[in-house]
């Protein structure tokens, strides 16, 4: 602002220098104008007087001269001596004698030298008869210009204490000239001599002084008027400066001291303001974007270039709103702004550019992300407590029902173990040893139900906890040598078991898929029921974006209402079967611990069932083992 007053001051001087110019060229072409006036107006004097003289001359040419009194003044003219007559006597007695136009004139100029205030004048010559016309130097000069063709010549000298404008032009021989000058061989028409006129300035340059001093006061008044609004106009604009200092003042400090990063962008999108802030938010300063517009559009995350294209578009639509997105600061760090503009319009209407406010909300969008990592993480581990108390209630219910069932069936064989074995002690005693070969061979048939219902549980439990590294498997060869350790079983049920070609390759447990595909297969060949042409089939279908495996029979098939109840632990459909009821929920846990699943369908009681799986399709971390055979 202070820049601002110097720049007011100084042009201030600078137009005070040029209005003290213009008024002295002024006054000083006013002085030249009266000066020139002066001699103009005493030249046309001259020249008037001249034009008197020369008529003078003709008229008294005309007559041939006149004839006056000869007195003391007037004697007779000694180079008209050769003139008959040229002394008469009247009458009466009265002495005339002729004068000529040169004498009259002569004696006109010596009464007009008697005079201050009137015009003199002198006849002169370069050859003069008399030497009283023998010229000055000045007017020796104009002579010689005469003889050059030149027709008059004027000059300001001064004469005696006061300047004179003197004007002489030439005197041409006439007819009546030659009466005296015929001798010198002067013709008619040549330049025989001149007649130079003296006018005073004096009376002149009072007056020319009087409108120069007039001109003066004028101007004087005039430049004092004119030096007067001058200092009044830098007044009065140094006084609104200083109150739009004040105004500036009060919104720079409202402007600049705020945190958030405010700019006023044309419309031909130069900036007008930016405020400081700029520099904390983007690491570039305001006079970076002030020099180079585009800077703000840059520096802008890429991935957000289209948001605020999109939100620009509709701030020049006069539509309002906020935009969060993110810049790349200078050392590249990326931070989140809160964006909004609007159009301004000036106070005629007209539109004036945007109106914007950035203010950085990094630390906000990181305590928001927090916020919701936090909330996703609770959210997570409250989801995960639910499915553990869902598991562990299930696992609470399979542990008791487990706990029943195997309180339950280990008790019964060992009733029978205990029953007989009291049986063979009082047969032994009575010496009865013929039923001793059966009451053993009860015993021990108790003992292999207990030791396969221990081997089945043990095997269950090692599910998740004993697994073997994840291989590449080809179903092809693993389910071929699952068919052969089943083969008596199948034969002995004389079913027929299809194999669908080209199974695909897979990764896993290939002992633990095994026993999946020995379960399935058993369970198909164990319920075939009184089907007269049992029949097991193996393959693969393509599912939702996964391959789906899938063991069918013919057999007894499944009600629906049991189609989930078949996979728990113990449960078996027909009490009186052999087995142990753990086959398929040991099936479920395989699949399951290969991220996979597994599920049965049946279309109801004596149409067959379908038991199906997928499997995760896990890879190891590191090699690459392909199953040839089953197990490894």
């Amino acid at each position: 602002m202070i820049k601002q007053k110097n720049r007011i001051r100084s042009f201030a001087l600078l137009l005070a220098g040029f209005w003290t110019i213009a008024i002295a060229i002024s006054f000083a072409w006013l002085y030249h104008h009266e000066k020139n006036s002066v001699v103009e107006v005493a030249r046309a004097e001259a020249r008037a007087s001249f034009g008197k003289d020369t008529l003078f001359r003709r008229w008294g040419n005309w007559h041939g001269g006149v004839y006056v009194a000869v007195t003391e003044a007037t004697l007779p003219n000694p180079y008209l001596a050769h003139i008959p007559e040229r002394d008469i006597t009247t009458p009466s007695g009265k002495r005339l004698t002729l004068i000529n136009p040169a004498y009259m004139m002569r004696q006109v100029f010596e009464l007009a030298d008697g005079r201050g205030d009137m015009i003199r004048g002198h006849i002169t010559s370069l050859k003069p008869l008399r030497p009283e016309n023998t010229p000055d130097a000045w007017e020796a000069n104009a002579l010689r210009q005469f003889e050059n063709g030149v027709q008059e010549v004027s000059e300001v000298q001064k004469v005696g204490d006061h300047e004179h404008l003197r004007l002489m032009r030439p005197f041409m021989a006439e007819e009546g000239c030659l009466k005296c000058h015929g001798g010198q061989g002067y013709k008619v028409g040549d330049v025989r001599g001149g007649v130079s006129v003296s006018v005073s300035l004096e009376n002149k340059e009072g007056y020319a002084k009087s409108a120069v001093g007039f001109g003066l006061l004028s101007y004087g008044m005039l430049w004092l008027f004119g030096m007067g609004l001058i200092l009044a106009g830098a007044g009065i604009l140094s006084r609104n400066l200083s109150i739009l200092e004040q105004s500036e003042e009060r919104y720079r400090t409202v402007a600049d001291y705020t945190a958030d990063w405010e700019y006023w962008q044309g419309l031909d999108g130069s900036f007008k303001y930016i405020s400081p802030s700029c520099k904390e938010i983007s690491d570039y300063s305001h006079d970076e974007f002030h020099d180079d517009p585009g800077l703000i559009e840059r520096i802008v995350h890429p991935d957000d270039q289209a948001a605020l294209d999109d939100h620009a578009h509709a701030a020049k639509k006069g539509e309002s709103h906020s935009l969060d997105f993110r810049i790349v600061r200078r050392d590249g760090e990326v931070r989140w702004i809160s964006h909004v503009c609007q159009k301004v319009y000036t106070s005629d209407g007209a539109e004036n550019g945007i109106r914007a406010s950035n203010r950085d909300i990094t630390d906000r969008k990181k305590a928001e992300a927090a916020v919701k990592e936090q909330a996703l993480l609770l959210e997570n581990e409250v989801r995960e407590r639910m499915v553990r108390e869902v598991e562990l209630e299930a696992k609470n219910a399979e542990l008791e029902r487990f706990t029943y069932t195997v309180s339950h069936d280990l008790k019964s064989p060992l009733i029978t173990i205990k029953g007989f074995a009291g049986a063979v002690l009082k047969d032994i005693e009575a010496g009865k040893l013929s039923r001793l070969d059966s009451d053993v061979k009860r015993i021990m048939g108790a003992a292999d139900k207990m030791a396969a219902l221990l081997s089945d549980l043990l095997e269950l439990s090692r599910i998740g906890r004993i697994m073997n590294p994840p291989s590449k498997i080809d179903l092809n060869l693993l389910a071929q040598e699952v068919l052969g350790q089943l083969s008596g079983p199948i034969s002995q049920g004389g079913v027929e078991v299809v194999l669908q070609p080209g199974l695909p390759e897979v990764w896993g447990d290939a002992p633990r898929i095994a026993e999946v595909l020995q379960n399935l297969v058993e369970n198909a060949v164990k319920y075939m029921g009184e089907q007269l042409q049992p029949l097991v089939e193996i393959g693969v279908r393509e599912g939702e974006g996964e391959q789906v495996f899938w063991v069918r029979d013919n057999g007894m098939g499944i009600a629906e209402q049991y189609r989930e109840t078949v996979f728990g632990l113990f449960n078996k459909l027909d009490p009186h079967s052999e087995g142990t009821g753990i086959g398929l929920a040991l099936a479920r846990r395989i699949v399951e611990f290969h991220d996979g699943r597994l599920w049965v369908e049946s279309e109801g009681p004596g149409l067959g069932s379908t038991f199906c799986f997928t499997l995760g399709n896990k890879r190891p971390d590191a090699g690459d083992t392909a199953i040839k055979g089953g197990t490894t």
